[in-house]
């Protein structure tokens, strides 16, 4: 198959960005020829006689449908499908094109199965839904790698509101003085100001597949995700995630309050034999669902039925 996969920019160095290049990648390994491009290439590869598109997301189907021939399209939700239609008054004139645009595409795939509900609820159609997650980029999940560890908590995510790193460091706050010698790594960018406690270090962005090996385990608070590759990564590494919310069916998940999360902090920072058997429970479960095989295969699978229905 010929496909074009338009993802406005591939700049921002987040989850959407590494799984768009992780599915370029992965399809040209398979044989099919694959253009992947951002929106200044836009006009030059929109009419390359591509056998289906894939749009990388809501921006990307309202620069498409200003073109009035297109092969089939498969949409991609990489968050929460209610998230670009969060500001709903502010930004109507935005979400109505959006929702316009989204009458042209043949398929839509969604990273989890409860959003499938979400567009239900959004009133967001299409003739056929697919849900596909992602696959860790840090190599094969199903190969189980030595394990090592320090007395290193890792967070990484872009620093804002929505991934919550003010309660990794409030519920570290509260337990810090029982675990002398741990700290908590925070890596990613962001202008959002953060709790200051002298064993929290802002690491920046980073490759962080030095991080994974060498942390105990990964604290991810985030309140607002789509499919969050950290804990695959995570997984891939048999390190065990500590959540507020069961994003891919792995990690220890507790509320959302300072206490809960202390207490998960606690859990697993004081019980070394605990979080090594998670971590190796949460690389099982991710091997057997987020399979890098297993996800290409899915994917082809609704390539070649979009292309056969054309």
């Amino acid at each position: 198959m010929k496909i074009g996969i338009y993802k406005d920019t591939l700049a921002n160095r987040r989850g959407a960005d590494i799984a768009v290049r992780n599915l370029a990648e992965g399809l040209r390994e398979r044989g099919h020829d694959v253009v992947l491009f951002e929106k200044p290439q836009l006009a030059d590869n929109i009419n390359r006689g591509y056998d289906i598109l894939i749009s990388a997301g809501t921006n990307e189907i309202r620069d498409l449908s200003q073109f009035p021939v297109l092969p089939p399209i498969v949409q991609q939700f990489h968050t929460d499908p209610a998230y670009p239609f969060r500001h709903w008054i502010k930004h109507f004139r935005r979400n109505r094109k959006i929702r316009v645009a989204l009458r042209r595409v043949a398929a839509i795939q969604v990273l989890r199965q409860e959003h499938i509900e979400t567009l239900d609820r959004l009133r967001i159609h299409s003739p056929r839904t697919a849900v596909i997650g992602n696959w860790s980029h840090y190599g094969n999940i199903s190969e189980a790698p030595e394990i090592t560890e320090e007395k290193i908590i890792l967070c990484p995510g872009a620093i804002n509101k929505d991934k919550n790193q003010v309660l990794l460091i409030k519920a570290f706050s509260v337990i810090a003085d029982e675990f002398p010698g741990w700290e908590v790594h925070v890596y990613g960018d962001g202008k959002y100001d953060l709790p200051v406690h002298p064993r929290v270090k802002s690491m920046g962005y980073a490759d962080l597949s030095n991080a994974y090996n060498e942390c105990a385990f990964v604290a991810f608070p985030s309140k607002t995700e789509g499919f969050p590759l950290t804990l695959v990564d995570a997984a891939n590494f048999s390190k065990p995630a500590l959540c507020i919310h069961d994003w891919v069916g792995c990690g220890l998940v507790v509320d959302g309050t300072v206490d809960a999360f202390a207490a998960g902090l606690r859990r697993l920072m004081g019980d070394e034999e605990f979080r090594r058997s998670l971590g190796r429970q949460s690389r099982e479960y991710c091997a057997a669902n987020y399979g890098r095989e297993k996800i290409l295969d899915q994917w082809e699978s609704l390539l070649k039925d979009m292309v056969r229905q054309r």
